[in-house]
């Protein structure tokens, strides 16, 4: 029996039988999913680049289920977004403005949730009251002593947590939920504790997850080895048609001034680092797009760091078998048109900021096929931002480059020492 388990990381779906999340089935089928459709994959999850990565010892790298569901998130209720504001301490009720539930305002506290799959929320302390100091940042210890509590009311006491990021006056405890047994990659809920012991600000996601069709699923040693000829499904900008560095032509000269031999547009750049160790492969889920759309898809989450660095990061893979996958923004030197037909709008990293006066122009790495807006929020005591995309036309040929955008928003009053906050992901915005 498949039941939906609701928390403030996301509701998720979960099995009541004895077999748990995923089975170990070698057909690869489960139920009705005999024989699943495509899955219509698009580049632009939250995997990073995986050609720099070593081979591992023979040995190290586990076979992993038979097959798996994906998860699809759908669109937030009121209550769903009534309980999120209870267990933050955001008073008065929750309303429905354009596309969003909010609460909250004024000089207290604010938080708004997207009704739209993924569910993304935000939350601030504090509205438009003055900057305070609060001293020195708070121990790991008692970051986590403060954030315990909450995290358990969102449904993440299971959670994956975190809190060694430290910046300035803050810290971040970071909880990565467990879904049906299974650890999860790109679904975080982030909490930035102040010195005064006092949450600051919170990121989240609130989509109840439905359970999707089941897929047979590949070994980690095959995963791996798609990762490293590929360089994975895309960055973490989640843009359309950017995925493994393309390759382009530079732009023949025609002017004194021109340097014949560089693009007119600037590719990323991969650098040569000493490669990457796979110090450990865990079957899981990420953060992927389907159809459009932020998906939880069966995944090898790889462990790794270069040699003699403790501190490991991770890489997502999709761990579905390829010949079940429909990828619908493979990369190219020729225009391949893909099958999207719908729309969607979706986040971009925000790699930089300048400002002048009211004006914040922010500075992210984008494709040269999609629209691009900006918007802040200033409701709290740091500047929440946040840079949208979505495909001109899903149906249209689009040659894969890369390229540096700028997005300017006009601010309410001056930034001062305002600190400058994506969306996306949580994290502060270096100024440029």
């Amino acid at each position: 029996m498949a039941v939906l388990l609701a928390g403030g990381g996301g509701a998720y779906w979960a099995t009541a039988s004895s077999g748990g999340g995923a089975g170990r089935s070698s057909s690869g089928s489960s139920g009705n999913d005999s024989s699943p459709s495509p899955l219509p994959l698009e580049l632009g999850g939250v995997n990073t680049g995986g050609a720099n990565l070593a081979t591992p010892a023979t040995g190290v790298l586990p076979d992993g289920p038979g097959s798996a569901p994906v998860l699809k998130p759908g669109s937030v209720s009121r209550a769903a977004a009534v309980k999120l504001a209870k267990a933050l301490g955001v008073p008065g009720g929750v309303r429905s403005v354009e596309g969003y539930w909010k609460a909250g305002g004024g000089t207290g506290p604010t938080l708004q949730v997207l009704k739209d799959a993924p569910g993304t929320w935000s939350y601030a302390a504090e509205g438009m009251g003055p900057l305070k100091d609060y001293g020195s940042v708070v121990s790991e210890r008692k970051a986590l002593a403060v954030a315990k509590p909450l995290l358990a009311a969102l449904g993440l006491g299971d959670a994956a947590v975190d809190a060694g990021e430290a910046a300035d006056e803050v810290r971040v405890v970071n909880a990565d939920p467990v879904v049906a047994g299974l650890p999860t990659y790109g679904w975080r809920t982030s909490l930035r504790i102040r010195a005064d012991g006092v949450v600051g600000t919170a990121l989240g996601r609130l989509s109840p997850l439905a359970r999707g069709a089941t897929y047979p699923v590949v070994t980690a040693a095959r995963a791996l080895k798609e990762l490293r000829s590929t360089g994975g499904t895309g960055g973490t900008g989640g843009d359309y048609g950017i995925g493994a560095c393309p390759t382009i032509q530079p732009k023949e000269s025609k002017s004194p001034g021109d340097d014949p031999v560089l693009p007119s547009i600037m590719p990323c750049v991969p650098t040569k680092t000493q490669p990457l160790q796979v110090r450990k492969a865990v079957f899981g889920l990420s953060s992927q797009l389907v159809a459009s759309r932020p998906t939880l898809v069966p995944s090898w989450l790889f462990e790794v760091a270069q040699a003699g660095v403790r501190k490991t990061s991770t890489l997502a893979q999709p761990a579905v078998d390829p010949a079940y996958v429909k990828k619908t923004s493979t990369p190219s030197a020729s225009p391949t048109p893909t099958t999207t037909t719908a729309p969607a709008t979706i986040r971009m990293k925000i790699t930089s900021y300048a400002v002048s006066g009211k004006s914040l122009r922010l500075h992210f790495w984008g494709g040269v096929c999609s629209t691009y807006s900006a918007s802040a929020d200033e409701s709290g005591t740091e500047v929440m931002v946040q840079v949208t995309a979505q495909k001109e036309d899903p149906g249209k040929m689009c040659i894969a480059i890369a390229k540096d955008f700028t997005e300017t928003v006009a601010l309410d009053k001056a930034l001062g020492g305002r600190k400058v906050i994506d969306l996306s992901d949580g994290t502060t915005v270096p100024k440029k």
